[in-house]
């Protein structure tokens, strides 16, 4: 009897020790299976055992599913993230409260020339900027949008440039009832258009300038006419330098007027096949007695055979013109040889104007074809010139399609080259 119950024991043992090893293979199972889930890799489709077994399986692949649908939504919203921040052409930076940055651009590099990457840092130590590092705290304090415009020196190759930016920052609130997470500031690079308000704020000054010399000696001769004068002959010379005055006035405001049309492309160029050995003659022709009172003398050397081109006859004279003109007004003596050359390979042609003249300061040559720009301003003025032949001839070429630039070394002479197309497309 005894035996037989211990033989039922150990026949229960087997099957629970049995039962036991199968459980523990199917924990094992789940076990690897968990270990899969977690670092993101593949679940078996089935795993037999007991419906428990079976039912936590099934709730692993379901949290399988989710976790790569979750992932693949974290993906695509980084991928937006960070196609909307690289197509910005302005520079963002997302700056926790602590004013550590979390979060930058790739504009933003550009924008400041940043030598490293700058999240995990601080924006003081980025930037160096205390107005920068106040409006964002500013933001933080009072939750309230706070705008400024920076200026910073950015370095670009060798040399600093000035660089205006207008600078917004905002408050991050996720969501609802959170606390206050930090700030997005957004950078806007208004360089050019200070740069544009300067040169319009210059414009405007030149012009009043120009305009109210000769007018003041025009109104300070006829003042003195209708108090009655003075004799015949000097009533005839306080005439002749009112004329004069007048004349200079009116070359203002066409070269104005031309320059206005030409930067405004409102102005019709009429293409036709124009000889530039003829234009160039009557622009010699125009300016001969000039060339006789100043006892400068002007060469002409072109090749036999120069081909035509296609360009405004009128508006390249014109060109060709104020070059010859600036060379005998600016050489700063007497006697000046000028020389007129051409040049033609095939596809453009290059029209080059030297003088022996003093030349131009090496400071001053990025400027020479800006508006009412003068090397010698009071030397100039005298001469008689409006400041504005060089721009005029700046637009002129361009409107052709080509381009235009100067050569000079003090001392040495200057020499403008003009190359146009042969052929416009």
């Amino acid at each position: 009897m005894t035996i037989g119950w211990l033989a039922v024991w150990l026949v229960l043992l087997g099957a629970v020790a049995l039962l036991a090893m199968m459980l523990w293979r199917r924990v094992l199972l789940l076990r690897r299976e968990v270990r899969n889930l977690v670092t993101d890799g593949p679940l078996s489709n089935d795993i037999p055992g007991p419906r428990i077994i079976r039912e936590i399986h099934q709730d692993l692949r379901e949290m399988a599913r989710r976790q790569r649908e979750f992932t693949r939504q974290i993906a695509d919203e980084d991928f937006s993230l960070r196609a909307i921040l690289a197509s910005m052409v302005e520079g963002v930076l997302i700056a926790d409260s602590h004013l550590r940055i979390r979060l930058t651009n790739e504009r933003l590099h550009q924008m400041f020339s940043l030598p490293k990457p700058p999240v995990d840092r601080t924006v003081m130590e980025v930037f160096r900027n205390h107005l920068l590092h106040q409006v964002i705290q500013q933001t933080l304090d009072t939750e309230e949008p706070r705008s400024a415009e920076l200026q910073a020196e950015i370095r670009e190759g060798d040399q600093f440039q000035l660089k205006h930016f207008q600078v917004t920052s905002v408050s991050l609130r996720p969501r609802e009832h959170e606390s206050l997470t930090g700030a997005l500031v957004i950078f806007h690079d208004v360089s050019q258009i200070r740069s544009l308000e300067a040169v319009r704020k210059e414009f405007v000054a030149n012009v009043s300038h120009e305009l109210r010399t000769p007018l003041a000696i025009i109104t300070g001769y006829l003042e003195t006419l209708i108090e009655g004068g003075g004799d015949q002959e000097t009533n005839l010379r306080f005439l002749k330098t009112m004329h004069k005055h007048a004349q200079r006035l009116n070359l203002l405001i066409e070269d104005l007027l031309a320059l206005s049309q030409l930067e405004s492309r409102k102005i019709s160029l009429h293409f036709e096949t124009v000889d530039l050995v003829e234009s160039m003659n009557r622009v010699l022709e125009r300016l001969d007695s000039r060339i006789r009172e100043s006892g400068a003398s002007v060469t002409i050397n072109v090749p036999k055979h120069l081909p035509r081109i296609e360009a405004d006859g009128f508006r390249i004279e014109q060109a060709i013109h104020n070059l010859v003109e600036n060379a005998l007004r600016h050489c700063g003596k007497s006697g000046v040889k000028v020389t007129v050359e051409v040049r033609s390979d095939g596809r453009t042609a290059a029209i080059s104007v030297h003088d022996d003249g003093v030349g131009i300061p090496l400071s001053d040559q990025p400027h020479i074809f800006e508006r009412f720009y003068r090397v010698h301003k009071d030397r100039s003025r005298d001469a008689g010139g409006t400041g504005l032949g060089l721009s005029i001839v700046k637009h002129t070429v361009q409107a052709h399609g080509g381009s235009v630039s100067v050569q000079s070394e003090p001392g040495a002479g200057a020499t403008f080259v003009i190359k146009l197309p042969i052929r416009q497309n």
